[in-house]
C-alpha cells in the first residue's frame, strides 16, 4: 500500500512540475511595454535535414526531433509567419509562447526527413522555396535524393495542403552570388531596371505557385539576408507583408503594429551543437 501511495505521489509531483513550468513567467511571453502589448517570438532557421552529414546549414533528423521535443517540453507552440502578420495587422491573438520553424531553399530532404517529424508532433513550419530549383526537379525527374534533390511543385503542394507548412517566396532565380548578390542592385543599375528585374523574378515564382499549387505567398525570405529599403518597397507593392532576414535575435512583436514585419530576425540552427547547447546559447527556455 505504501509503495502504491509513493508511486502516485511521484506521478502527481511530475504533473504539477510540468504545469508550473508552462504557467510560470518567462521573458519570452506576453508583456506590457509603455502601454503596448507585445510578445517575444524566436524564429529558427533550418536548411537541410540529412542523415549523411551535419554542418552550419544541415542538421541530423534526430536533432530536429530533439529540438521539437525541447520546445514542446518548454510549452512553446508553433505558429506560421501569417499568424504574426495577423497579430500585427489585425490584433488577432497568439499563444503565450509562440515559436516559428523556418526551412530555407526547398530541399527535398525537408519533405523526406522533416515532414514526418513535424507531422508526428503536430508542429508547424514555414518553408521558403527557390523556384528554379523546383522547376528543374519537376521537369528533369532528378528527384527523391535527400542529399541533393529539391522539392517538386507536387511535393510543395502536398506540404501546403497538409496544413503543417506555410510556403514562402525565396525568389525564382536570385539566390545567387552573381551577377548580383541575392536581390541586391548591380552597379549602375537604374531604379526602373532594378524594379523590373526584382519584380519579374519574384512574380515568376508567385505565378508558378498559383498555377502548380493553387496558392500564392505573403512571406518573402531574403536570399543571404540581403535587403534594402528599395527592395522592400518593391516587394510590398507586389503584395508581400512579412520579410525574413538572417539577422539573429528574438523578435519583439507589438500587437497592432506591423513595422516589425519588415525585418523579422531568425536564428540559424547550426548542426554543430546539441539541442541543449543551442537553446541555452539563445536563452530560449
Amino acid at each position: 500500500m505504501k509503495k502504491k501511495f509513493l508511486f502516485f505521489t511521484i506521478i502527481l509531483a511530475m504533473l504539477l512540475s510540468g504545469a508550473i513550468m508552462c504557467l510560470s513567467f518567462n521573458p519570452l511571453s506576453f508583456a506590457q511595454d509603455s502601454e503596448k502589448e507585445y510578445v517575444s517570438i524566436p524564429i529558427l532557421m533550418y536548411h537541410s535535414v540529412l542523415k549523411s552529414k551535419k554542418g552550419n546549414y544541415a542538421v541530423f533528423p534526430d536533432m530536429l526531433e530533439d529540438d521539437i521535443k525541447y520546445l514542446k517540453k518548454h510549452c512553446y507552440e508553433a505558429i506560421f509567419i501569417q499568424d504574426i502578420i495577423d497579430y500585427c495587422e489585425n490584433k488577432k491573438e497568439l499563444p503565450k509562447k509562440p515559436v516559428v520553424l523556418t526551412f530555407d531553399d526547398g530541399h527535398y530532404n525537408n519533405y523526406f526527413y522533416a515532414y514526418p517529424i513535424i507531422k508526428k508532433y503536430n508542429f508547424k513550419a514555414n518553408l521558403n522555396v527557390i523556384g528554379c530549383f523546383s522547376e528543374y526537379s519537376t521537369s528533369s525527374g532528378d528527384i527523391d535524393n535527400p542529399n541533393y534533390s529539391y522539392l517538386t511543385w507536387s511535393e510543395i503542394k502536398t506540404l501546403h495542403d497538409s496544413g503543417l507548412f506555410e510556403i514562402g517566396n525565396h525568389t525564382y532565380k536570385m539566390h545567387q552570388f552573381k551577377p548580383r548578390f541575392g536581390i541586391a542592385r548591380t552597379s549602375g543599375e537604374s531604379d526602373e531596371d532594378y524594379k523590373k528585374a526584382l519584380s519579374d523574378d519574384v512574380l515568376r515564382l508567385e505565378n508558378k505557385l498559383q498555377q502548380e499549387c493553387g496558392f500564392t505567398s505573403q512571406v518573402f525570405a531574403y536570399p543571404f539576408g540581403k535587403y534594402s529599403k528599395e527592395s522592400e518597397n518593391i516587394l510590398r507593392d507586389i503584395g508581400f507583408k512579412a520579410f525574413l532576414t538572417c539577422n539573429e535575435g528574438i523578435n519583439k512583436v507589438y500587437k497592432g503594429d506591423p513595422t516589425v514585419l519588415s525585418h523579422l530576425k531568425r536564428i540559424n540552427r547550426t548542426g554543430l551543437i546539441s539541442t541543449e547547447e543551442f537553446f541555452s546559447k539563445y536563452k530560449i527556455n
